[in-house]
């Protein structure tokens, strides 16, 4: 006997469109048949479509920055991921520049999260290490852990990982199976650009954080994944024109990019407004040209992103707006786990640009594939029960009322959006059924082991 069946609905599964029903039992897929089999509980997805479980690559809840802590913990921010008809998501460990620090601070993450409604898994984050890569490689699978996050920049706050590190390190995920994921700008254009003003505003994010740094830091990592043969990720890629760039150059096919849903519907003219508006929309990257956002239509409908994260992010509106004329002192992100897929399916989906499978392939399949994660991602029997049942024939319209983040306003205020997930699965259990949540819910670790992508 099965524990549910899912009947009636069209099924889009990153590859095929058709009309199957699923069954489940065990948390995992027993039959995906046109055949009707018994199931202890019975739901109708009639007019309704069947997708995988999204996965989110790219999340910050409960990140403590000292003063401010992002408003989204793990029990909300996972809430509102499964609104988004997100099923698993990946956070990050806090940064560690120490060996002996890499377990304390898996160990912190997995209290924080022991609350998330979802699964979850975690990206180990290096800040200028003073240990080998090979250890870094053996603690991190060790950890149950498959990628490590590097950033190119912030030095200024002892972040920034050095060049010969990096390649070292891209030179071991081909030996160990890990995934290098690279923040990338340079260090050296954006602490110039600040150092020729006394006083930091947000307004002139797009100087200090200008789509240049972006390009050269892209284009550096390119160079070392081809140098290497390693396995490099770059996360949050903001810039059409960077991206430009490295197609001319040439993508290596052992280097992926990841974009977010802002970089596609916001542009740098939030921040021509005043101070307090362009504080509100103060992220890192920041927002881009119009120009840029039109690029970077044309390069997601020409597949050149692999991955869609958020690098959801959220703070209060009184954190932002208290900082309004001190970009220093600002916490930096916007919110995106709940509204992203959306944003793209209307974008791309419902314009026609794009099949729904495509866009499933993105936010899900690719993901698994990526990073390993090797129970999720598809509709097939021995695979985890991670469902999401979307009513495309909805329409509504972003408003913070709408959405189930702690913060408390959206960036995307107003944005008329198509489509809604009613329900979503994980593990063969319904944590938004119909629309209403299922607080009972309690999300897990997932492991990853190494990952070797194929190449060519």
């Amino acid at each position: 006997m099965n524990d549910l069946a899912i009947l009636n609905g069209k099924i889009f599964d990153g590859a095929n469109t058709y009309e199957a029903n699923i069954y489940v039992k065990d948390g995992k897929i027993s039959t995906v048949s046109s055949e009707r089999f018994d199931a202890v509980e019975i739901y109708d997805a009639k007019g309704f479509y069947i997708l995988p479980g999204l996965i989110d690559p790219h999340v910050h809840f409960a990140l403590n920055l000292g003063k401010y802590t992002s408003a989204d913990n793990f029990e909300s921010g996972s809430i509102g991921a499964a609104y988004g008809g997100v099923t698993t998501y990946i956070d990050f460990l806090d940064p560690i520049t120490e060996y002996s620090e890499l377990e304390r601070a898996f160990d912190r993450r997995m209290k924080l999260a022991a609350n998330s409604h979802v699964d979850y898994t975690f990206h180990t984050t290096i800040a200028h290490p003073n240990f080998s890569t090979e250890k870094l490689c053996q603690k991190s699978l060790e950890l149950g852990i498959n990628s490590v996050k590097n950033f190119t920049t912030y030095s200024s706050s002892n972040r920034m990982t050095r060049d010969g590190y990096i390649f070292e390190l891209l030179k071991s995920t081909k030996k160990y199976g890990l995934i290098a994921t690279f923040h990338a700008e340079n260090d050296d254009m954006i602490l110039r650009a600040m150092s020729s003003e006394r006083t930091h505003v947000p307004s002139r994010l797009p100087k200090y954080h200008s789509f240049e740094a972006e390009a050269e830091a892209v284009s550096r990592i390119a160079n070392f994944a081809k140098l290497t043969d390693g396995q490099a990720y770059i996360v949050h890629n903001s810039s059409g024109r960077s991206v430009e760039l490295l197609k001319r150059c040439g993508i290596p096919s052992n280097l992926r990019l990841e974009t977010c849903p802002q970089y596609f519907v916001l542009d740098s003219s939030k921040y021509e407004k005043s101070e307090e508006i362009a504080a509100l929309y103060a992220l890192v990257p920041p927002l881009r040209s119009r120009e840029d956002v039109k690029l970077m239509r044309e390069h997601f409908k020409n597949g050149l992103f692999y991955t869609v994260g958020t690098d959801h992010c959220p703070f209060k509106k009184i954190e932002k707006l208290e900082n309004a004329n001190d970009y220093d002192s600002m916490p930096n992100g916007i919110g995106g786990v709940e509204t992203s897929f959306y944003i793209f399916y209307t974008l791309f989906v419902k314009s026609g640009i794009l099949d729904l499978n495509e866009l499933v392939k993105i936010q899900s399949t690719n993901v698994a594939e990526t990073f390993g994660l090797n129970e999720k991602g598809k509709l097939k029997v021995g695979y985890d029960a991670d469902i999401a049942i979307f009513d495309p024939n909805a329409k509504w319209v972003v408003s913070n009322d709408t959405l189930h983040t702690k913060a408390d306003y959206t960036p995307y205020d107003g944005l008329a959006l198509n489509g809604k997930f009613v329900s979503t699965i994980v593990r063969g259990n319904f944590v938004v059924k119909d629309g209403v949540f299922n607080e009972k819910t309690k999300g897990r670790f997932v492991k990853r082991g190494p990952v070797f992508w194929r190449t060519h």
